[in-house]
């Protein structure tokens, strides 16, 4: 799948059947034409869940739209940047903390249509997006195959990344089913206690 957007790689509607709920990366070059195109479509509500530092340094345009209602709410709980790929799998459900029923709160209470993002809209985006598609009811089926479509969307990119910074490991950053499979199991937990 492609992106929404031509000027990110990883915006899509979450598999409501519309554009209720729509995750992304990090929306920093959007073009007047995809703002517009945002605004007939009512997705007005924006959702910024990156850290303090990052919301500074690379502030969203949306912010200062008219029309457009914009929250900083930063994901928090994922501790620092895991150094194995297995590592990343217990930083997931440190996420799921109360931060992130405010976040998920304040995306099923948005009055318009939501976009939701982070940097490249795949972990801290993937947990929110895992967490709300089992609010709605969907199975962990549908939310791994939605969480492994960022997979197909970076892959290039990611790639790439690596090539110019040769002293990542490429493993920690693709996203894995086992890593939002530690998410749902922490949630079904959750529901049984």
């Amino acid at each position: 799948m492609s992106s929404l957007l031509q000027s990110t790689l990883n915006t899509r509607a979450l598999p409501t059947g519309d554009l209720r709920y729509i995750r992304s990366d990090y929306p920093g070059n959007l073009t007047p034409s995809e703002i517009r195109w945002l605004a007939k479509n009512n997705v007005t509500t924006v959702i910024d869940l990156r850290e303090e530092k990052e919301y500074l340094i690379h502030p969203c345009i949306l912010e200062s739209m008219p029309g457009f209602v914009f929250y900083h709410l930063p994901v928090t709980g994922g501790g620092d940047t895991p150094k194995s790929a297995e590592a990343v799998a217990s930083v997931y459900p440190g996420m799921l903390d109360d931060q992130m029923d405010t976040i998920i709160d304040t995306i099923l209470t948005a009055k318009t249509k939501v976009l939701c993002f982070c940097g490249a809209g795949k972990d801290r985006t993937g947990v929110v997006s895992a967490v709300l598609l089992k609010r709605l009811g969907f199975s962990h089926q549908q939310i791994i195959q939605d969480q492994m479509e960022s997979k197909a969307n970076l892959m290039d990119f990611l790639t790439s990344y690596v090539r110019t910074h040769p002293k990542t490991d490429i493993s920690i950053l693709i996203p894995r089913v086992g890593n939002i499979q530690k998410v749902l199991s922490f949630l079904d937990q959750q529901t049984t206690k």
